[in-house]
């Protein structure tokens, strides 16, 4: 079956950016990727998420305060725009449906909120139906945090339970959506403490162990919570930077392999690939080395659609790169990267299957 992958980018002069808009790339077996289609006159479509049952994708358009809807084409997975819709909030940054995938979570960056808008039978978006402020004093870095910052939004599996890292305020929310009533309840919400000036950024869920690991990007660490229904505790820290190093570094995207045996982390400013191994008796990742990105900004990190590569996106360098994945006995976790894509500023890769 066809594999097709979609790239987001960013495209304003605010930004210093040479994206058009949403470019779609046919996969070839051998790893090549062709060039589809363009979907231009989008304004920083910088974080794309694919329901690959619905055969829809949805976009954020960053630094804005709209998100929008697009019918995939179930034969060449060509883009039809559905609607847009505003997110009641700027700069949203970060999307992810509920559990039924009738409605629609943004996080709203700039504003520190987040917003649920239900997604209608055939695809369109609604208004926002409902709103969730994040409170809290700013951390330490005066140019990084001025207020509530959630970077992300994540779905906890088989649940309706919604995890927000707050890179303003140094914390990680927790918020319950109702999907009966289609309002999020307040009575469950809750903040778990970062490091002050730590600045979580994005997380990802250990797929057979009650763990939660959260880049932190301003300190280049990764954070490691132990997480049931009603707690989330800190039990271990690791570095992702070499000891010693002074240069500027923010780290960006997070990526477990299909296993759950390794992490990997990208790093803006060292312009590597962090390398983690994950501890077999405790699911504690401790860091293994680095690898060149080859690339500048990686911004965006993900496993390819076999879930044997890692893709990485820069958006520095306009290139998307391809990375094998060794097995762990391999000394060496990833292989050479092959360049698969030109695309300006790329912020986001996302795959379907048609």
């Amino acid at each position: 079956m066809p594999t097709i992958a979609y790239t987001g980018c960013r495209t304003t002069a605010k930004r210093n950016a040479r994206g058009q808009g949403i470019e779609v790339f046919l996969l070839a077996a051998e790893g090549r990727w062709t060039h589809q289609q363009s979907v231009a006159g989008l304004v920083n479509p910088s974080y794309l998420l694919v329901d690959q049952a619905r055969h829809r994708l949805f976009c954020v358009h960053g630094d804005e305060s709209e998100v929008s809807a697009f019918r995939i084409d179930e034969t060449n997975g060509s883009l039809t725009k559905l609607n847009t819709q505003s997110t009641h909030g700027k700069n949203p940054v970060h999307l992810c449906l509920t559990r039924s995938g009738t409605a629609l979570v943004i996080a709203n960056y700039a504003t520190g909120t987040a917003v649920a808008l239900p997604v209608i039978d055939d695809g369109h978006l609604g208004p926002v139906a409902s709103s969730l402020q994040f409170t809290g004093q700013p951390g330490p870095n005066v140019g990084e945090q001025r207020g509530p910052h959630p970077h992300q939004v994540l779905r906890l599996p088989g649940t309706d339970r919604f995890v927000f890292p707050d890179k303003g305020t140094d914390a990680i929310w927790f918020a319950e959506f109702d999907g009966i009533r289609g309002i999020w309840r307040q009575d469950s919400v809750r903040r778990v403490a970062a490091r002050p000036g730590a600045g979580p950024r994005h997380g990802i869920v250990h797929p057979s162990r009650p763990l939660l690991y959260i880049v932190n990007e301003l300190d280049s660490t990764l954070a490691t919570y132990q997480i049931d229904e009603l707690d989330c505790k800190l039990v271990g820290m690791s570095d992702l930077l070499p000891r010693g190093f002074k240069g500027h570094n923010q780290a960006a995207g997070i990526a477990l392999d299909r296993k759950g045996e390794r992490l990997f982390v990208s790093n803006r400013g060292h312009e590597t690939i962090s390398t983690l191994a994950i501890a077999p008796m405790t699911g504690i990742p401790q860091l293994t080395g680095w690898v060149p990105c080859d690339g500048k900004t990686p911004r965006f990190i993900a496993l390819g659609p076999a879930q044997a590569s890692l893709v990485v996106a820069h958006e520095g360098s306009d290139t998307i790169r391809n990375f094998p994945i060794h097995d762990a006995s391999v000394r060496s976790p990833l292989g050479a990267s092959q360049q698969v894509a030109v695309t300006g500023s790329p912020t986001c890769v996302a795959f379907v299957t048609i």
